[in-house]
């Protein structure tokens, strides 16, 4: 028997954080003026992992449309190349304001499968609610979610979330944290991350996101074998208008898995306002 699934569930709480840390979602700043209709933007990373794994390497486009303040869709496309196998996902989330003091992010991906490894969950749901606190100027939000994922087979789960997002000034914080629900075998892994950035939308941001946990799954083989890994990661990033209408962005992360490998990456994208 073949092995069927290749999985690595701790990527998947930080895959939902980013889209709301140091990205265009600051647009939410309170006080902020509405943005261009349209931003597209286009990049590409790679990473070297040891102890065998390879060469990771993939590329990412993302269109938001923000033409209706209480509602912007936003459409990602995503490949993603190891050893061996290359898959796609294609994804769905939006954001709508329900309030002055609540909004919701709410999304869904599909990933066709490719020879019988999976390097993105097959289908995957995702629902999360912000909530402006009235102390602060409303500077503070309370946030919450819930994510279910579906691999091959027997793999699914769901993710668990609470958290915070902070405005002080220029700079924004955010704080989260996950528990992760796996099956087979009812498995329970929890991770957690900060984020802070400083900057001006328009202008430039710039920060960085600390996370860690502990992943617990059972990985599907000729011999299932359980996995229980804690792991450690750290991104610093930039985000830099050039001019009204175009940008750069550009990252580098590292992540430790404890008796698994070690990662060291780059991100690179350029973005287009219009």
């Amino acid at each position: 028997m073949i092995l069927r699934i290749l999985i690595f569930l701790g990527l998947i709480p930080a895959a939902f954080a980013e889209q709301t840390t140091g990205s265009p979602a600051t647009f939410e700043r309170p006080g902020y003026e509405s943005p261009l209709p349209y931003l597209l933007e286009v990049g590409t990373y790679h990473n070297a992992v040891s102890n065998g794994y390879g060469y990771w390497r993939g590329a990412d486009a993302t269109l938001w449309v923000r033409k209706i303040p209480r509602f912007t869709p936003v459409f990602q496309f995503n490949s993603q190349t190891r050893p061996g196998v290359t898959q796609q996902a294609f994804s769905f989330f939006s954001f709508a304001n329900w309030s002055k003091n609540f909004y919701t992010t709410q999304g869904f991906s599909y990933a066709p499968e490719r020879g019988g490894i999976s390097l993105f969950a097959s289908r995957r749901f995702d629902v999360r609610g912000f909530y402006k606190l009235p102390v602060l100027q409303r500077r503070l939000l309370l946030t919450a979610g819930v994510s279910q994922f579906n691999f091959q087979g027997p793999v699914k789960g769901q993710i668990y979330s609470a958290g915070f997002l902070y405005y002080p000034k220029r700079m924004m914080i955010e704080g989260n944290y996950f528990i992760n629900r796996n099956q087979p075998g009812n498995k329970i892994g929890s991770s957690a991350s900060v984020a802070v950035q400083y900057g001006q939308e328009g202008k430039y941001w710039v920060g960085t996101v600390v996370g860690g946990g502990k992943e617990v799954y059972t990985y599907i083989a000729q011999t299932p074998l359980e996995v229980n890994l804690n792991s450690v990661s750290t991104q610093i990033f930039l985000r830099k208008w050039l001019s009204r209408h175009y940008g750069v962005y550009v990252a580098f992360d590292q992540q430790t898995k404890f008796g698994a490998f070690t990662r060291a990456g780059v991100i690179g994208r350029v973005f287009f306002e219009f």
